[in-house]
């Protein structure tokens, strides 16, 4: 992944004069400007080459002269721009300042890192200092984690407290934590603040096991889902509604929750469907674009449930959807009689 190739760039001392970072991982793109400036800026003279810009669209005389003026009893000095905008579908700058610094990325000014941030966006392709970052391979996507980086990240957080946790609890945070679920907005920072409670309570006995990890631990609305779901198949209305009433509590919205669990029962069917067909769990992983952990929560409602039966849960709860918006019944009912399996 990006985030990879760039510490490696930053500790090979080969990092681009000029660099833009995007992307939805707000926490690496903050982790990699860290990383720059700890490898160049000496903090006896930080306050001279190192400097933080918001925006340069109404103030580019101030960040030309940051990023051409020579460093202090250094090498190299550091610009970062925020929020570059300008850089994006939505901003601009003036003709004359492009000009400007296309010619400074043309002449690889080496005494200035300059790195242009957009967090949660992405660059217009289309703009001329794009196109020619993208020509120098300067350009790098911050995205998320995937499973097995998660993974990674978690178990090294507890390694660097020697907090002993064995693997398959490392697999249960993360895909109980909420960071990998569908349409997911936690970023590795809700991660950290999770994981930094679990440390916080071990960092005595430096263990920690499952018990701990549920009582601690705020488990994402997918898995509560599963959770709910699996209830219902199992006819265990008291824990269903056990699930139902803490995500209540905590404010997720009963059109939501109806709305996940008829996605639940159209993703296992479309699993059953495929299993029966012959398809690998990686054919399904592929075909249904989904991680392996949800893999393994659908084989296993799968077990509980017929085609037959998905069927009819899906007919029922669609019917129960559409009288909660044709305004026949309030939403809490409706919600009430699908986690009490009255269908």
């Amino acid at each position: 992944m990006s985030y990879k190739i760039i510490n490696d760039l930053i500790d090979k001392g080969k990092l681009p004069s000029c660099i833009i970072l995007y992307g939805v991982e707000v926490n690496l793109i903050d982790k990699i400007v860290k990383n720059i400036k700890n490898k160049y800026i000496d903090t006896d003279y930080e306050d001279m080459n190192y400097i933080e810009l918001e925006k340069i669209e109404n103030d580019f005389n101030k960040f030309y002269e940051s990023i051409t003026t020579f460093p202090f009893l250094s090498d190299k000095k550091i610009c970062v721009v925020k929020e570059a905008d300008f850089l994006t579908s939505a901003g601009s700058i003036n003709k004359t300042d492009e000009e400007k610094l296309l010619q400074i990325i043309d002449d690889n000014y080496d005494t200035c890192i300059i790195l242009f941030l957009i967090k949660n966006g992405k660059p217009d392709a289309r703009k001329k200092i794009v196109k020619k970052l993208k020509n120098k391979k300067s350009v790098y996507e911050i995205n998320k984690l995937n499973e097995s980086e998660l993974n990674k990240y978690i178990s090294e957080k507890f390694k660097n407290f020697n907090i002993a946790i064995n693997l398959g609890d490392k697999d249960y945070i993360a895909n109980n934590i909420g960071y990998l679920d569908y349409d997911s907005q936690i970023s590795l920072y809700e991660v950290d603040n999770e994981i930094e409670k679990l440390i916080s309570y071990s960092i005595n006995d430096k263990k920690i096991n499952r018990q701990d990890i549920d009582n601690l631990m705020t488990i994402s609305n997918e898995m509560n889902i599963f959770k709910l779901v699996d209830y219902i198949c199992e006819g265990k209305k008291d824990k269903a509604f056990e699930i139902l009433d803490e995500m209540l509590l905590n404010n997720t919205p009963e059109q939501y929750i109806i709305h996940m669990i008829i996605r639940q029962y159209r993703m296992l069917y479309q699993y059953i469907l495929l299993i029966n067909k012959g398809y690998s769990i990686d054919s399904i992983m592929g075909e249904m674009k989904i991680k392996r952990f949800v893999v393994n929560k659908l084989s296993n409602l799968s077990k509980k449930l017929s085609l037959k039966k998905i069927e009819l849960y899906m007919d029922k709860f669609l019917e129960i959807d559409r009288n909660i918006k044709t305004g026949l019944i309030d939403k809490r009912i409706g919600l009430e009689i699908i986690a009490n399996g009255l269908v």
